[in-house]
C-alpha cells in the first residue's frame, strides 16, 4: 500500500532567492523572469513563446483598462 507523503518535508524548504550581488542589472533580471514566464506559459498552454508574449502583453493592457479597486 502506498503511503501518503508527509507535508513536513515542505515545511523546512525555503524558496531560493536571487543573491543581492549577482552582477545582473534589475532590467536584466526582469527580462530573465519574463522569458522564464513565457516559456512556462508556452509549455502549459501548448502555444509558442511568441503567443505567450502576446498573452502577457494583453494581460498588461487589461490591467491598464481596469482599476484594481472600484
Amino acid at each position: 500500500m502506498a503511503r501518503a507523503r508527509s507535508n513536513n518535508s515542505r515545511v523546512n524548504r525555503m524558496p531560493i532567492m536571487p543573491r543581492e550581488n549577482t552582477g545582473m542589472s534589475e532590467d536584466d533580471l526582469t527580462n530573465l523572469k519574463l522569458h522564464a514566464a513565457q516559456e512556462i506559459l508556452s509549455e502549459v498552454f501548448g502555444i509558442t513563446v511568441v503567443e505567450a508574449e502576446e498573452m502577457i502583453k494583453q494581460r498588461s493592457r487589461e490591467r491598464i483598462l481596469w482599476p484594481e479597486r472600484f
